[in-house]
């Protein structure tokens, strides 16, 4: 019985993380082809230019040629934004402590490909803020850009925290009879890639955004195109790449009216990961009454960076839903914080692997102690199946009985295992979106955040890629080291024994072109587990296991049944019951038509 339902499980098991991998995973990485879209870069251009009404010809043009265009900068040791005093608004942004994969500056947001409007509503018509040239100051931390004409002034203020990837925005305005339309700010951005594979960054591009009554949410990361119109108030949108993010917040007791999201991928694009388009609409009554403030996150898509901001920002990162995400947020990251000090990412995770695996070394024994107790009883389960004939039903009922006698849990050699499951997803979950491996090499991988290559093919493989990562490779051939292993107590017999040397193979194509990282930890896992292994191996003596369950099947002989046995053997016995009444009908109905 408990051999039948470990293989069951494992197998139902490896179909689930299949069906996850074949769904959810990174497609093999091709190699893109095309030039760059011209026409959404002419959209770009011309982004800040419609949608315009003059509030005055005499105002408006003295608004406009004020000032002098030129740069202004704010900055700290984490970011550096360059403003221009042409719409007194954000031109670049540079994260300085990040390269791009080729090691070039790494440009969060740069008027080449980033464009915003920022439309106010009047009595007279609209005026976008970002048309406007402005007289800048440059007070500590703080940036003012100002304009004032005929009794009307404009004032934004921009300010940098210290040591933080936080700019806070404020817009003052004196003089001016707004209208009661929302103000609408336009935001618009090919997102250029920064990464080596193109196409996970891609796959990780999307819009998120953050509601108090939906939570938590985003457009869809896999469809070419996703429009969404959100008619409920809005604390933050985010245009979210794999490693980075650029965001804009609601100042708290604050929030957007509504937006639309668009997002466009185009694969043919091997410069651009994503095309994003958000139209958020600003109460005018913010603008009203000083509330015109906001807040800009331009940063990196780091945990423990996220989770200081506003609720359920953190969930950019992707730790994975329910019990997986809990094992990332409470135990993964927090590890891998602790071991950050140690500096190289492939010792890290080593210690990782012996950290996690000397705490789950009880529920490993307590597995491998079960499965050594079915390979005790295996003559007499065999005996059991040749007596029954076959008969499944009388086998799973004389096989419980057996079990009772010898006290043994059906269930004790998959539990444990189930145990160690939620951990090696959460890896799976993890590790792609992991900042922490990026750019970090070791041995013959130069970014563990992506797939380690010792041969770039010049054909496509199906489901495998046109590379050969060697990770990957090795990972595949330690799972079959353990598998066969584990086979050597196992008592699983026929195809389901062949299940655990087929799926590492499987598993080979899919992770193919997921990150080296994790190839490498489920190695390191797998190494570890086989010395565990042959170390139990040496412990456990079978002979002082048979002399165990003969001393129990001497104490149980006159046992009374636990309620839980009794019940499972009254369930198998109606299961019995049913299925011999249905044959036995079915044969009445063969005979009738006779």
């Amino acid at each position: 019985m408990m051999d039948r339902n470990q293989a069951i499980g494992m197998v139902i098991i490896s179909v689930m993380i299949f069906v996850w991998l074949f769904f959810f995973s990174t497609p093999p990485t091709d190699k893109p082809q095309g030039s760059k879209n011209t026409q959404q870069q002419q959209k770009q251009e011309d982004l800040t230019k419609k949608n315009v009404t003059q509030l005055d010809t005499k105002l408006y043009d003295s608004l406009f040629l004020q000032a002098e265009v030129k740069d202004v900068v704010l900055e700290n040791k984490e970011i550096k934004v360059i403003f221009s005093t042409q719409g007194g608004k954000i031109k670049q942004v540079l994260l300085k402590n990040y390269k791009t994969y080729d090691q070039k500056p790494l440009y969060l947001l740069d008027e080449k490909f980033s464009q915003m409007s920022y439309q106010i509503p009047t009595a007279k018509g609209k005026i976008d803020l970002y048309q406007i040239k402005y007289q800048s100051e440059l007070k500590n931390n703080s940036l003012v850009f100002k304009v004032q004409s005929e009794g009307k002034q404009i004032e934004q203020v921009y300010t940098l925290k210290p040591d933080s990837y936080e700019l806070a925005y404020e817009v003052k305005l004196t003089g001016f009879n707004l209208a009661k339309d929302a103000a609408t700010l336009d935001w618009q951005a090919n997102m250029p890639r920064t990464e080596k594979d193109a196409t996970p960054s891609r796959i990780k591009s999307t819009i998120t955004y953050y509601t108090p009554e939906g939570g938590y949410d985003y457009l869809s990361e896999t469809n070419d195109k996703q429009e969404k119109t959100i008619t409920e108030p809005i604390r933050w949108v985010t245009f979210k790449q794999q490693f980075f993010l650029a965001s804009i917040f609601a100042t708290k007791n604050n929030s957007f009216s509504k937006a639309t999201f668009t997002t466009v991928a185009d694969d043919k694009n091997k410069d651009v990961v994503k095309n994003y388009q958000a139209n958020i609409a600003i109460p005018a009554e913010n603008l009203q009454n000083g509330k015109g403030t906001f807040q800009f996150y331009l940063g990196p898509n780091k945990y423990d960076v996220l989770k200081k901001y506003d609720e359920d920002f953190s969930k950019n990162v992707g730790l994975g839903w329910a019990v997986f995400g809990w094992v990332n947020r409470f135990v993964v990251i927090p590890i891998l914080d602790l071991l950050s000090g140690i500096g190289n990412y492939g010792i890290i995770i080593i210690v990782l692997v012996l950290i996690l695996r000397a705490v789950l070394f009880p529920l490993s024994y307590k597995s491998y102690i079960g499965m050594a107790k079915m390979k005790v009883l295996k003559p007499e389960i065999d005996e059991i199946k040749a007596r029954t004939g076959g008969d499944m039903q009388k086998v799973q009922q004389e096989q419980m009985e057996l079990f009772r006698q010898v006290g043994i849990n059906p269930l004790a050699g998959c539990i444990p295992m189930l145990l160690q499951m939620p951990i090696l997803i959460a890896m799976f979950t993890y590790f792609p979106n992991a900042i922490e491996l990026r750019q970090e090499s070791f041995l013959w991988a130069e970014d563990l955040s992506t797939y380690d290559s010792i041969l770039n093919l010049s054909f496509q493989i199906p489901f495998y890629g046109s590379h050969v990562s060697l990770f990957t490779i090795l990972m595949t051939i330690s799972t079959i080291v353990y598998t066969w292993f584990t086979n050597q107590t196992s008592t699983v017999e026929g195809p389901m024994k062949m299940v655990g040397y087929i799926m590492p193979v499987v598993f080979m194509f899919m992770l193919n072109s997921y990150p080296a990282g994790l190839s490498y930890y489920y190695l390191v896992s797998n190494l570890v587990s086989i010395g565990q292994q042959i170390g139990i191996k040496r412990l456990v003596n079978e002979n002082k296991i048979r002399a165990i369950l003969d001393n129990n099947r001497l104490k149980n002989k006159d046992k009374k049944k636990s309620g839980f046995q009794q019940r499972l053997e009254d369930a198998l016995k109606a299961q019995q019951e049913k299925l011999e009444a249905k044959q036995k009908d079915l044969k009445n109905k063969q005979n009738t038509k006779k």
